[in-house]
Formats: structure tokens, sequence, C-alpha cells
């Protein structure tokens, strides 16, 4: 690399969703302006991603930084949180997660430099290839990886009040956490992609709903670890999403220290998320809605810091196997081009269900054997089916399948037990598979055939 740039420009943003917007026009003005028009689309998307990261996690103004040498040019993003990135286990399809390896997939060289408790410094280059790191880029997207996405970190703790989730439902909370990843990432996205100076007033503050966000998600950690050390027992995981998520205690009573002046944030992640609920189920992004109980989960969390913060006393999780979840839903329908009759029609077991985990169609033989009425079982979500102990693993390995693509069950064959209408259950063979749709959609078709009583 050259010792000295021949053009070194910074610009101060403040953490605002305009941010982006300026950083990228910025950085197109200065590389068009020295004659590097070639190197403009890796370095604005790269730079639009770290950016992107620095708004949703750091919670602070940035420094953003352009060098351009003869041979590539080198942009700094500067934050003032000291939080590093960290690891995240996101399949290949997640829409969220895959941010840093972006950089690396369009950058010669990258990195992260702590400045400690002043922040840190993200950094990559584009440009001539003897700008590249020694290793190969197949080594350099593995490091990135390594480090993972920016976490955020908690809130300031001022007069603090100890708020006590009961029972929280530790496994379900996991993959709730991954959704919200996911959404909020996809909301600071589109607020980025408007380059707007002002945003609709009604969007919640993403910083503090991301805040808010981390705050739970850093004490759940913090426990499960102790438990692990405490050899405390875990849930056993059902066979149907193995190794997806953590083996963890079935519940705890999580403490989560929240100062008074930082409840409202509670309501701002809801509000947030609730947002990018509604976004999700008009199609406007990326990852599909969330399950009934990732939004009661969350919902619960949240209502209770703040009822807590005002001197509620703590109201346990209501659980999973609460009736409200295997009601019939309205919005259960058959994916416009599929053929419910490969189904309906079928002379062996089976059972259709659409990506929001709701029952779609039902083969005579097996709504025999589960003791239903083939129309009255479609349109409930597949829980209903399912044993009450095992419900909060299944939601929680679905979610977690729709939001980062990790499909350990496809194509396994299995063997489950089911809940029968009258409260029995009967051990059953599985093989899972999906099917895309011509509408886009995804639909889960599940062999199932009975070996005995459970």
């Amino acid at each position: 690399m050259q010792a000295e740039a021949s053009l070194d420009r910074s610009l101060s943003l403040p953490g605002s969703p305009a941010s982006a917007g300026q950083a990228r026009r910025f950085v197109r003005r200065l590389l068009d302006d020295a004659g590097r028009s070639d190197w403009v689309d890796g370095a604005t998307l790269a730079a639009s991603e770290l950016v992107t990261n620095a708004l949703l996690h750091a919670h602070s103004p940035i420094e953003f930084r352009v060098k351009v040498f003869g041979d590539h040019v080198r942009v700094e993003v500067r934050d003032f949180n000291p939080t590093l990135p960290s690891a995240r286990a996101y399949d290949d399809h997640a829409t969220t997660g895959r941010g840093l390896e972006l950089v690396a997939a369009v950058a010669l060289a990258h990195g992260v430099e702590s400045l400690g408790e002043e922040g840190k410094v993200v950094w990559f280059c584009v440009g001539g290839e003897d700008v590249a790191n020694d290793a190969a880029p197949e080594q350099l997207l593995a490091e990135w990886s390594q480090l993972g996405e920016f976490t955020g970190t908690r809130l300031p703790v001022q007069d603090a009040v100890a708020v006590v989730l009961r029972d929280m439902p530790a496994t379900l909370w996991l993959a709730a956490r991954e959704h919200h990843d996911a959404l909020l990432r996809e909301l600071a996205l589109l607020h980025a992609a408007a380059d707007a100076a002002e945003h609709d007033g009604s969007w919640a503050d993403l910083a503090a709903a991301d805040a808010a966000r981390f705050t739970i998600g850093a004490a759940l950690d913090e426990e499960v670890r102790r438990a692990r050390e405490s050899g405390a027992a875990a849930v056993p995981l059902p066979q149907y999403h193995p190794g997806a998520l953590p083996s963890v205690p079935p519940t705890m009573d999580l403490t989560v220290r929240v100062g008074r002046e930082q409840a409202a944030s509670f309501a701002q992640l809801q509000d947030a998320l609730d947002a990018g609920e509604r976004l999700a189920n008009a199609d406007r992004l990326l990852v599909r809605p969330g399950l009934p109980e990732i939004i009661a989960v969350r919902d619960w969390a949240c209502e209770q810091v703040i009822a807590q913060v005002a001197g509620s006393p703590a109201a346990p999780w209501m659980g999973a196997d609460d009736e409200r979840f295997t009601e019939v839903v309205d919005s259960a329908r058959v994916p416009s081009g599929w053929d419910a009759g490969k189904v309906t029609e079928s002379a062996v077991g089976v059972i259709a269900v659409d990506d929001g985990n709701r029952v779609i169609a039902v083969s005579g033989p097996l709504a025999q054997v589960l003791g239903w009425a083939a129309q009255d079982l479609v349109g409930r979500r597949v829980v209903a089916i399912v044993p009450p102990r095992f419900r909060e693993a299944h939601v929680a390995g679905f979610s977690r399948h729709l939001s980062t693509g990790d499909a350990r069950a496809l194509g396994v064959a299995l063997e489950l037990p089911v809940l029968r209408a009258d409260g029995t259950e009967v051990l059953c063979e599985f093989l899972i598979d999906s099917e895309p749709t011509p509408s886009g959609r995804t639909v889960y078709l599940a062999w199932i055939t009975p070996i005995g009583a459970a």
C-alpha cells in the first residue's frame, strides 16, 4: 500500500437512519472526483453495510473516513461503542447475520480495531489486487464470520430496578431473539434506503429498541452460562431440530436490571417489532412474520419490564400450551397454484402446513388416526397435534428455520409422539419435506405413520 493517500476526507454522522445514505453519497462523490468510478459499487455497498450496523447496534455518532490511494480506497467507520462483533450461527439463507460476510465478499482487505473504551474502527479496502491480505478469500470470509455481527450494548442503568421474568422459556426466547434481529435489521435497512433526513414519527427509535432487545438477551446469555456451569438440568430438545439451538434449562427466573428512565425503551421495542410484523405480513420484508408464540413471549417480557419498573408484581410466562395458540386461524389459506389434492386424496397419512405453521390440508387416513375430522383440523396451527411438553421447542425450531434457513429436520426420518384430539398420544414415524409453490411461498409436507402407543 502507498504510504500517503492522495485524498483523505472525513465526515461526522449522527446516529440516525439518514446517515447510511449520506455515507454512500460521500464515497461515490470522492471516488468519482478521483477518477475511480470502477470502485464505487463495491465501496458504497460495503460502506452502507458497516454504517447500518453501527446505526442499529452502536447507538453513538459515527466518524466516517475515506482515504483514496493510487491502487485502492480505504473506508473506516468509527463508532464510540466498545462492544466488538460476536459470533452468530446463522444459516446461509438467513436474512440477518450476513453483514460482515457481505463486506468480505466485495473487499480485498478488512478488519476491526478496538479503541478500548473509546469505541472501535471497522475498515475495509476496495481496489487493486496488491491490497489483498496474504490469506485466500475463503479464509478471509471465515475470519470475518468468526467476528460475526455487531450485537449491541445494554441500556445504561441508572436508578436500577431488578425486573424478574418468571418462568422465562429460554429456548423460545432464543428463537424469538433471532426473529427480532432479522426484523430490526430490515427496518434499519429500510430507513437507510430511504435516504431521508426526516422519517415518519410513528417509527420507533430503533437504537433504543435494539438496546432493549440486547439488554434482555445479554441477561439470558449470562444466566444460561451460569446454569450450565452449575450443572442445571437442560430441556431435552426433540429430534425435529437437533442442534439448532443450545440445550438450556426449560424455564428460568431471569433477573434483568433496568433503569427507571429506560423502561420506555421496551415499549419502543414492541412498537418497532409491531411495525416490522405489519411489513412482514404485507410481504414488504424478506423475513417472514413471527409465529404467535414468538410475538406473545416478547410482548410478555416487554410488558413485564414496564409493569415491574412501575411497581407491579412479577407475572410468569403463561406457557405455549395456551389454547389461543391452537385455535382455528382465518388466515390459513392454500397458497395460489398449489394442489391440495395430493394431500387430501392421499391413501397414506400426510399433512400440509404453510409457512405460518398452519394446517392447510390433511389426508383422511391421518385425520382418522388423530381423531379429528379433517375439516376441523384444517385452519388450526400444527401445534394442535404437538404434545404440550414439546410445543415451545417445536415453535423455537420452526421459527429458527423461518429466520435463519436452518433446515436440519427436512428429509430426516424421525420418531415423535403426536397428540390426538382426545388428549392421548401415539408414537409415529415422520418424514418432513418442503415444497415451493408458484406464489413463492413454501408448503411443508409431513408423512406420518403410527408405530404404536406412546
